[in-house]
C-alpha cells in the first residue's frame, strides 16, 4: 500500500471523528434552542400572569382612591386610572390567550370569564364615581362580596401561574440532562476517535515512514562518501520508500561505472595534457608573427592526432597567405603597381587573393585617372588665380563706395529719427491739451447744472415767501377781528386789544419783510438766469475749442505716422547698404582669400602630380589638352548687390530705382 494511501486513510478516520462530533454538536444546538424556545414561551406565560396580577392590584388601589375622593372633580382621575388598567388587563389577556397550551385551554377559559366579570363590574364602579359621586361608587364597590369575588379572580390568575412554573422546572431539569447527555457523548467520542487516530498517525508515521527513511538515508550516505559496496534497504518494497531505494540502487549502479571510467581517463589525459601544450607554443609563436614552428607528433590516439595534423595544416596555410600577400604589398610600397598574388588558395585565403588583385588593379586604373585630371587641375588653377586677382580689384572699389553710401545714410537716418521723436511729443502734447478741454467742458456743463439747481431753488424760495405773505394777511385779518371783538367787549376786552394790536403790527412788519426778500430773490433769479447763459456760452466755446484740438491733434498724429513711416523706412534703406556693405566687404576677403586659395591650389597640383607620377602602371595616360571653354566653366554668378539694391528702391517707394536695379549690369561680380 502506497503511503498516500496511508494518509488519506489516518485523514479519512479523524475527518469521520470530526463529523462525528459535528453531527452531535448540531443535534444538540438544534434541540437545545427548541427546548430554549419552549422555556422562553412558558417564562412568558408567567410573566404575564404576574403582570396581571399587579394590573388587578393597581385596579384596586384605584378604586380605594376614588371611594376616598370628596367629589365627583377627584374622583375622575382615579377612574380614568381604572379605565386605563382594566383596558391594558383586556389586551394583556388576548395577548396570553394567543399563547396558551391546549392543556390550559380548560382552565384559561375560567380565568377570562372571571376578568369579564371583574371588568363589569370595576366599570360600573368607575361610571357611578363619575356621574353619582364617590359616595355611590363606595356603596357599589367597597363591600366583602366585591373583595370575595375579586380573591377568587386572583386565585385562578395564580392556579394558572403556577401550571406554567410546574412546567418550567420540568423543561429546565430536561434541558439540564440533555445537556449531561451530550456533553459525555462528544467527551467519549473525541476521546476514542482522536486518541484512535493519533495512535494510527504515530505507527504509520514511526515505523511505515520515517524509519525506512532514516535507514535508506544512511546507506545514501555511504554511497555519497564512494562506498560502493553497502547494501540498498527496501529495495523490494510497493510504496514510495521502494521506489527511492530503487533510484539509489541505480545511483550506486553509476558510481560504480563512472569510478571504471575515471581510470580509463586519467592515461587520457596525459596524452591531452602534452598536446595542449605543444599546441599552446604553436599559436603563440603565431600570434608573435612566426608560422614556422610545427607539432609533428603522433600519440596513438585518432581524435588527438587529427587535431595535431589540422593544426599544422592551418598553420601552414596561413603562412602561405600571410607570405603571398606581404610580398604584393612590399611592391606597392615601392610604387610598383603592376604586381599580384599568385598561387592556388581556398576559403578567405582565395577571397583575400581575388580582393588583392582587384585593388592592385582598381589602384592602377584610379592613379591613371588622378594623374590626367592633376594635369587639368592645374591649368584651370592658373586661370582661376588670375581671375581671383580682377575680381579681388574691383569688388574692394565697390566695396569704399558703398562705405560712403552707408555713412551717408546714417546721418539722413538720424535726422528722420529726430524728427520722428519731436513729432511724437507734439503729439503727446495736443493729446494732453485735448484731455485739458475735454476736462474743461465736462467742469463748464457741471456749473451749468449747478446755475440750474440755483435757479430752481430760488423759484422754490419764491413759493415758500409767498406762502409766508399769505400767513401774515391772515395773522393781520385775525388780528382785527380780535380788536373788533375786544372793542365790543369794553373795558374786559382792553388787554386783548393791545395784543391784538401788537399781533397786527408783526403780521405787516412780515408782510413787508417777504416782499423785500420776494423782490431779492426775483434779482438774484435774473442774475442766475443771467450767469447760466454766461456759463452756457463759455461751455459752447469750450466745445469748439475742443472740436479744434481734436483736429489739430488729427492731423499731427497723421504728421506723426509719417514721419515714422519715413524714419522705417530709412532705417530699411539704412540696413539694406550697410548689410550690402557687409556683404561686399566679405565678398573682398572671400575674393582674397579665394586668389590665396588659388594660389595654394595650383602649387598642391604640382606637387600632387609629382607624387602620381612616382607609381608605375601599365600604359601611361596622356595629359588631356581640350580644356572647357572659358564662358562654360566660369560662367559668372548673379551679385547679392542686386537684390539689396531693390530693397533699397523698394523702401524709398520708387518703382524708377527698382527698375534700375533690376537692369544695372552686375556681370563683373
Amino acid at each position: 500500500m502506497k503511503i498516500g494511501v496511508k494518509i488519506n486513510l489516518l485523514v479519512g478516520l479523524m475527518s469521520l471523528v470530526a463529523c462525528a462530533i459535528a453531527g452531535l454538536s448540531v443535534f444538540a444546538v438544534t434541540e437545545y434552542n427548541d427546548k430554549q424556545s419552549a422555556y422562553a414561551n412558558i417564562a412568558d406565560r408567567v410573566y404575564k400572569g404576574e403582570r396581571l396580577n399587579r394590573l388587578v392590584t393597581a385596579v384596586v388601589m384605584d378604586a380605594r382612591g376614588m371611594y376616598a375622593a370628596k367629589d365627583i372633580d377627584t374622583a375622575k382621575p382615579f377612574g380614568e386610572s381604572v379605565t386605563k388598567s382594566l383596558g391594558d388587563m383586556e389586551k394583556l389577556v388576548a395577548d396570553w390567550a394567543a399563547v396558551v397550551p391546549v392543556t390550559q385551554k380548560a382552565q384559561f377559559e375560567k380565568l377570562t370569564a372571571g376578568f369579564r366579570e371583574f371588568k363589569t363590574f370595576r366599570t360600573e364602579t368607575v361610571r357611578l364615581g363619575a356621574t353619582e359621586g364617590p359616595q355611590a361608587a363606595n356603596v357599589q364597590g367597597n363591600n366583602d362580596a366585591n373583595r370575595a369575588n375579586r380573591k377568587a379572580y386572583q386565585a385562578e390568575i395564580d392556579k394558572v401561574v403556577a401550571s406554567d412554573l410546574a412546567d418550567l422546572d420540568v423543561l429546565s431539569a430536561e434541558m439540564s440532562s440533555f445537556g449531561n447527555l451530550i456533553f459525555y457523548s462528544v467527551l467519549i467520542v473525541a476521546i476514542f476517535g482522536v486518541g484512535g487516530g493519533l495512535g494510527f498517525g504515530l505507527y504509520l508515521g514511526r515505523s511505515q515512514i520515517s524509519g525506512p527513511i532514516l535507514k535508506l538515508t544512511s546507506s545514501m550516505g555511504r554511497l555519497a562518501q564512494g562506498d560502493y559496496d553497502a547494501s540498498v534497504p527496501f529495495s523490494g518494497r510497493k510504496d514510495e520508500i521502494g521506489d527511492m531505494a530503487a533510484a539509489v540502487e541505480v545511483f550506486k549502479t553509476n558510481g560504480l561505472e563512472v569510478a571504471r571510467m575515471t581510470d580509463a581517463e586519467a592515461g587520457l589525459k596525459a596524452k591531452s595534457d602534452d598536446l595542449q601544450t605543444r599546441m599552446s607554443a604553436v599559436v603563440q609563436a603565431a600570434a608573435e608573427g612566426d608560422f614556422t614552428r610545427r607539432i609533428d607528433k603522433q600519440w596513438g590516439v585518432e581524435s588527438l592526432d587529427r587535431v595535431a595534423r589540422n593544426i599544422d595544416q592551418l598553420v601552414k596555410s596561413v603562412d602561405a597567405g600571410v607570405s603571398e600577400t606581404r610580398r604584393v604589398v612590399r611592391s606597392l610600397s615601392d610604387g610598383d603597381l603592376t604586381d599580384s598574388m599568385r598561387g592556388e588558395f581556398k576559403g578567405a585565403f582565395a577571397e583575400l587573393q581575388e580582393n588583392v588583385n582587384g585593388t592592385m588593379q582598381t589602384l592602377q586604373s584610379t592613379m591613371g585617372k588622378v594623374r590626367n585630371a592633376t594635369g587639368a587641375m592645374n591649368d584651370g588653377a592658373s586661370e582661376l588665380s588670375s581671375a581671383s586677382n580682377d575680381l579681388s580689384k574691383r569688388t574692394e572699389q565697390q566695396a569704399a563706395a558703398l562705405e560712403e553710401t552707408s555713412a551717408a545714410l546714417d546721418e539722413i537716418t538720424s535726422v528722420v529719427r529726430t524728427s520722428t521723436e519731436r513729432a511724437n511729443e507734439a503729439t503727446t502734447m495736443v493729446g494732453e491739451a485735448k484731455e485739458s478741454a475735454v476736462q474743461s467742458g465736462a467742469v463748464v456743463r457741471n456749473a451749468i447744472e449747478a446755475m440750474g439747481r440755483i435757479e430752481q431753488a430760488s423759484r422754490e424760495i419764491a413759493q415758500i415767501t409767498n406762502v409766508i405773505d399769505e400767513i401774515a394777511f391772515q395773522t393781520n385779518l385775525l388780528a382785527l377781528n380780535a380788536g373788533v371783538e375786544a372793542a365790543r367787549a369794553g373795558e374786559a376786552g382792553k388787554g386783548f386789544a393791545v395784543v391784538a394790536q401788537e399781533v397786527r403790527e408783526l403780521a405787516q412788519r412780515s408782510a413787508s419783510a417777504a416782499k423785500d426778500i420776494k423782490g431779492l430773490i426775483g434779482k438774484s433769479g435774473e442774475e442766475v438766469a443771467g450767469g447760466v447763459k454766461l456759463v452756457q456760452k463759455t461751455g459752447e466755446a469750450l466745445s469748439e475749442i475742443e472740436a479744434r484740438v481734436t483736429r489739430i491733434n488729427d492731423h499731427i498724429h497723421s504728421i506723426a505716422v509719417a514721419s515714422r513711416e519715413q524714419a522705417t523706412g530709412l532705417a530699411e534703406v539704412n540696413t539694406a547698404v550697410n548689410q550690402m556693405d557687409h556683404v561686399t566687404q566679405q565678398n573682398a576677403a572671400m575674393v582674397e582669400q579665394s586668389s590665396a586659395a588659388t594660389s595654394k591650389l595650383s602649387s598642391e597640383a604640382d606637387a600632387l602630380y609629382r607624387l602620381v607620377a612616382h607609381f608605375r602602371i601599365d600604359e601611361e595616360a596622356g595629359r588631356s589638352t581640350r580644356l572647357a571653354s572659358a564662358d562654360n566653366a566660369h560662367r559668372p554668378q548673379p551679385s547679392p548687390a542686386r537684390k539689396l539694391t531693390a530693397a533699397i528702391g523698394r523702401a524709398f517707394g520708387g518703382r524708377s530705382s527698382a527698375a534700375a536695379a533690376n537692369t544695372a549690369d552686375w556681370e563683373e561680380f
